[in-house]
């Protein structure tokens, strides 16, 4: 499975409790006015066209295209885990005021067997021909507690709406607007009713058309035939005095109105430039943004005209001509903007005016890979958002700006509705090798419900979070109805990463162990008299030459492998079968990543062992449990092609 290495130091949001039972302990981390990016969905390639909106409850909501990476090489799609909503697809995800996001579908190919996906989406044969190539813009509306999204394929335009709530029991409504395929499409709502604006083609004859419902259908109507366009892009804005459709034409920014008389009447609002365009209505009018030259503009004024034009600040050349550029702009009741655009050289800038122009904030190096901005605000002005597509990791992410308040580690969704929680593995407990415990959180879920350390002997949990994206941590508490006095509280850390916790000696007896920000991640933690699995004198620090004795009663063997110019030096290991044997791994690549990871075979479908990530020159020592005779794979979880077989005998 590919790895895909977040681009935020942390990954921050609002967090209460992840879980109900048991209490969660308290872990905090400030307040303060601040852009706090947050990792809306992760998984294979999604993020492509993001449109964030907030909702009746200040809430961003976003909507994305999904779609199945392309891996390089031999490396395997990411895998998908059971009940996320299949891709291609258009997705939605929404964040609750605890900062825990949940990941649904707004349009999938099919349903799911058993599955249900948040949001109740619909289902259309079409959305499996969506690429990332051939999908044609994506824009969304809130309206009340209702969403309203419009996107454009070669297969046409569609619409969609249904309700903002994940839980919601109504299914996502869709329907075929047009079959030819459009360019640029942007919605409004008017009086509860969608108006979508969109290019009838992107070849010189184009022409901006608008679409209303009408009975069971549709009806279009030409608002202007533009001599083309380069960076095709339409506004439709819902203003007090009626619907405005912004749009390029002839190299220049136009607005239009319908005058219920002579019909769609366009205006110049500035030559020379108007890719990348986006509108947003205003208390006095409409505010506009695109590209000109190597600038970002802002025009504002009444919907009629005229228009004040100011510089935003710079793009760099060739930025309305960069692939996945483009600007957002929103206004809250204050009449303070707040744009997005992509810049060449530094990716997403987001900024806000003020009465000295506008002034960007710091959101670097988070958004430093970053494209197709999509902005909005809260009306009172009190927290914005800008989402965008990080082109690099391929991760749909969206930042917030404002009073952060109990500032915390972000969360990831809950289970889908309708998939039963993870279960905890069982079987024997995880015990102690060379006063060092290894414990892995994968799938939201350790790998170990029971473990064993000797009493009386300090100790160390070597620590692995493989959630990418998803923080954890492991805590020991003296029972699971006490977690007010906790015997080690290891530092929280967003996956994929490791660490390690020193313990100190515990007496004989039953502890709790849990992870603080996903307390149904829980198990026993054993103090053993006279034993633990191994040799207790290591205190496990990753620098050592790997652990000392066999673990188990001497039939277990020390294999060495190396890794070096990201290859191993074996494509095979060899190990005796029913007894616990160590690998000592030695990274001599350095400053780059690696490990050894055991699986039953390679479809990556049963984990056996997963060692640590370490970053080279470094050394370290990995406890393999007993395995059953037989072949089985491994591979360095960072870089899957290099891999072999394991041959237990």
């Amino acid at each position: 499975m590919p790895r895909k290495l977040l681009p935020l130091a942390f990954v921050l949001a609002l967090v209460a409790a992840a879980c109900a039972e048991p209490p969660a302990a308290d872990i905090e981390f400030g307040s303060g006015v601040r852009f706090v990016p947050m990792v809306a969905d992760s998984l294979n390639n999604s993020g492509v066209e993001p449109s964030v909106a907030v909702t009746s409850e200040g809430l961003p909501i976003v909507a994305y295209f999904a779609f199945e990476e392309v891996p390089e090489g031999d490396t395997l799609p990411q895998t998908r885990p059971v009940g996320a909503p299949s891709i291609p697809g258009v997705m939605l995800a929404a964040v609750s005021s605890e900062g825990i996001w949940t990941r649904g579908a707004i349009a999938l190919e099919a349903s799911i067997p058993n599955v249900q996906i948040p949001f109740n989406p619909a289902f259309d044969e079409t959305v499996a021909d969506l690429t990332a190539g051939n999908v044609t813009g994506l824009d969304l509306a809130v309206d009340d507690d209702a969403f309203h999204a419009v996107w454009g394929s070669p297969r046409g335009l569609y619409y969609a709406t249904g309700s903002t709530d994940p839980a919601a029991t109504e299914q996502v409504q869709i329907s075929r607007v047009t079959s030819s395929t459009p360019i640029g499409p942007s919605i409004a709502v008017v009086g509860g009713s969608p108006r979508i604006a969109y290019y009838s083609s992107s070849s010189t004859l184009a022409s901006v058309q608008l679409a209303r419902p009408e009975g069971d259908g549709w009806s279009t109507e030409e608002v202007s035939d533009p001599a083309g366009c380069k960076t095709c892009q339409t506004a439709a804005i819902a203003t007090r005095d009626g619907l405005a459709v912004a749009y390029t034409a002839d190299d220049s920014v136009q607005v239009a109105l319908n005058d219920g008389e002579s019909g769609w009447v366009g205006q110049e609002v500035e030559g020379g430039g108007g890719q990348g365009l986006s509108g947003t209505s205003t208390g006095s009018g409409i505010a506009l943004s695109y590209y000109l030259g190597t600038e970002v503009h802002i025009a504002t004024g009444p919907a009629a005209g005229p228009f004040d034009t100011v510089s935003a600040g710079r793009a760099g050349p060739g930025s309305d001509a960069e692939e996945g550029a483009g600007t957002s702009i929103a206004a809250d009741d204050e009449g303070r903007l707040w744009l997005g655009w992509v810049d060449a050289d530094e990716g997403v800038v987001f900024a806000s005016s003020g009465d000295d122009g506008f002034t960007a904030i710091e959101t670097q190096p988070d958004t430093a890979s970053g494209a197709m901005p999509s902005v909005d605000v809260t009306p009172d002005g009190s927290t914005a958002f800008v989402a965008w597509y990080d082109t690099e990791h391929e991760d749909a992410l969206v930042g917030q700006y404002g009073e952060i308040e109990g500032l915390a580690i972000a969360a990831p969704s809950p289970e889908p509705v309708g998939v039963p929680p993870v279960v905890q593995p069982g079987g024997d407990c995880t015990v102690a090798v060379g006063g060092v415990v290894q414990i892995t959180a994968l799938g939201i879920a350790f790998d170990a419900s029971c473990v064993e350390v000797p009493a009386g002997e300090p100790f160390t949990i070597a620590f692995g979070n493989e959630d990418d994206g998803v923080p954890h941590n492991v805590a020991i508490y003296p029972s699971a109805d006490d977690l007010a006095n906790p015997l080690l509280q290891g530092e929280v850390i967003t996956g994929v990463e490791s660490i390690e916790y020193p313990g100190d000696p515990l007496e004989a007896g039953e502890y709790y162990f849990q992870c603080d920000v996903h307390p149904t991640m829980n198990g026993t933690w054993t103090a053993a008299e006279g034993g633990g699995g191994g040799a207790t004198g290591s205190t496990g620090s990753t620098g050592a030459t790997g652990p000392t004795g066999g673990g188990d009663g001497g039939g277990g063997a020390t294999v060495a492998v190396t890794a070096q110019n990201i290859a191993f030096d074996t494509d095979t290991i060899e190990l005796p079968a029913d007894t616990e044997n160590t690998i000592t791994f030695d990274n001599q690549d350095a400053g780059v990543q690696h490990n050894i990871a055991i699986f039953t075979d390679d479809s990556l479908s049963e984990s056996l062992f997963r060692g640590e990530i370490i970053t080279g020159p470094d050394t370290i020592g990995y406890p393999i449990p007993p395995l059953e005779a037989g072949e089985y794979y491994f591979h360095c979880d960072v870089h899957p092609d290099m891999n072999g077989a394991v041959l237990v005998a």
